[in-house]
């Protein structure tokens, strides 16, 4: 997939500018967006899929523009699969209720095609034994996996994940992560905000770095870890590796 970013601002009605002048081009796979609390990672990410209009600026995805306009967003965010740190799972339906939901009240699947769909991605991801718990009954990384199914029932041109391991310890952060590998692997086109840099620079094949809400260094990402051009990277880097973060 290609991106293209020209001159992307977004500046909230306080009068903070989150996002200044972000200019990018680039063909990915699974692009990841990294920098320091504060740098406009999520903001981003939401003007990307939709859900948040920039103030100025183009997106394209594809040579394709982005209309910032209703009824063009809502094409453009039923192709867009999104995952956010908090899971978003309904509390009183269970893990397959939740996968079917969006598909019958958004898509228009009948009931019983949305079943047949959340049964094969629960099994698919080996979630068979949980389509039937509440969220309340699951550990924090079964949430986020089965979150990341109902994002994948709608097959997304585009899945978009926000911190998907925030708050997870490193056993449920693992589960999440080989989760989100398999579906790259399976050639499915991914931009997530994170702050795991080990799964950024092994999984990941471009990276974004941002600082208060400019981009600082874009690259490869084999090359941007090993050979950072700025000292914002090069000090961001030396934080995380120092402490393993």
């Amino acid at each position: 997939m290609k991106i293209k970013l020209n001159d992307l601002c977004k500046r909230f009605t306080s009068g903070e500018q989150v996002l200044e002048n972000i200019s990018y081009q680039e063909e990915f796979k699974s692009l990841a967006i990294i920098g320091p609390s504060g740098g406009g990672k999520s903001t981003l990410l939401r003007i990307l899929g939709g859900l948040i209009m920039p103030t100025s600026g183009e997106v394209a995805f594809d040579e394709k523009t982005v209309t910032y306009t209703e009824k063009e967003l809502l094409k453009h965010r039923r192709n867009i699969g999104f995952v956010f740190q908090s899971k978003g799972l309904f509390n009183h339906l269970t893990g397959k209720e939740n996968i079917m939901l969006p598909l019958v009240h958004v898509h228009g699947y009948q009931k019983k095609e949305a079943e047949k769909v959340a049964v094969g991605l629960l099994e698919r991801f080996n979630l068979g034994d949980d389509g039937g718990k509440f969220p309340s009954e699951l550990s924090g990384g079964q949430q986020q996996r089965i979150a990341i199914a109902r994002a994948m029932a709608i097959k997304p041109r585009l899945l978009l994940l926000d911190e998907p391991t925030s708050a997870l310890d490193p056993e449920l952060t693992s589960e999440v992560l080989d989760m989100v590998k398999e579906l790259q692997d399976d050639g499915q086109n991914i931009i997530l905000v994170t702050h795991e840099m080990g799964f950024a620079k092994k999984a990941c094949d471009k990276i974004i770095f941002l600082v208060n809400g400019r981009l600082m260094e874009a690259g490869e990402s084999p090359s941007l870890f090993s050979d950072p051009q700025t000292p914002e990277l090069s000090g961001f880097l030396s934080k995380i590796l120092e402490w393993k973060v």
